[in-house]
């Protein structure tokens, strides 16, 4: 396996112990776990905020021998309401993010593009403190993105998105995952997001509990609420109906799951 990232025995305070995880190269990975359980902390241990002298791998290479500017090349994270602008202007923030040799043209292509991505066009000109909370964190992504990372960290950005608004940028994410072959790792307490990655982990007692193909690891529901999530409506009566042999495998279409219930 190409893993881009592997952590071995992580030891960290009270909240990880002999704490171990891989992540392929190129893949777009979700995590997830009850609040408190040390997501966040996790985040910041990866992109070097914290430090820790467990053995930690990237790229092959032992991470304790990067300097810090290059894993702030490598690796780029978004933390809901830990922001500080630079610049002023929105597009000045993104213009900020884009080599210097890269021609007035291709900067600004690379800008409405990114802008277009995340619905920022109308706010090119306005300032940064203006934008709403949701905005914020859409420059974020937009500028940790153009700053073209190996590695993109996003934590939990569901205090801040209704469910709706996160599965539609879990999808952009997914998207610009396998464009521009970006490794992504989610934290998320929407399971529903779960589902559009390529793998995921459920983390419960400072372990990782279960991992793999989402909607294989989604079905252990028992496993899921007692981590103190919950599951998707439809995954959870998927399961629950799979449990009594009304259908033989998992469906999250609730009108394809009422016409294999007809037949």
């Amino acid at each position: 396996m190409n893993n881009c990232l592997e952590i071995k025995e992580l030891k960290y305070i009270d909240l990880y112990k002999n704490f171990n995880l891989k992540i392929e190269k190129n893949k777009f990975v979700t995590i997830s776990g009850s609040n408190n359980c040390g997501k966040t902390t996790l985040i910041r241990i990866i992109d070097g905020q914290l430090y820790t002298n467990s053995e930690i791998i990237l790229f092959d290479k032992d991470y304790h021998d990067y300097k810090i500017t290059e894993i702030g090349n490598i690796i780029k994270s978004v933390i809901p309401l830990e922001y500080n602008p630079i610049q002023e202007r929105v597009e000045d923030e993104l213009l900020y993010q884009l080599p210097t040799e890269l021609s007035k043209e291709e900067k600004q292509k690379i800008i409405k593009d990114i802008a277009k991505t995340f619905k920022l066009t109308k706010f090119l000109t306005k300032n940064v403190e203006s934008l709403s909370e949701e905005d914020i964190i859409k420059l974020q992504l937009a500028q940790a993105i153009i700053s073209k990372p190996k590695i993109l960290l996003i934590d939990d950005l569901s205090p801040i998105f209704n469910k709706q608004e996160l599965l539609e940028i879990t999808n952009i994410l997914k998207d610009i995952n396998k464009s521009h072959e970006i490794t992504i790792i989610m934290i998320t307490s929407i399971l529903e997001c779960n589902l559009q990655s390529d793998y995921t982990y459920i983390i419960s007692n400072k372990q990782i509990t279960l991992e793999g193909i989402p909607s294989e690891v989604l079905e252990k529901d028992n496993i899921i609420n007692k981590a103190g999530l919950e599951l998707p409506f439809m995954m959870d009566l998927s399961v629950k109906l799979k449990d009594y042999d009304l259908i033989k495998d998992i469906e999250l279409d609730m009108e394809k799951m009422v016409n294999n219930l007809w037949k």
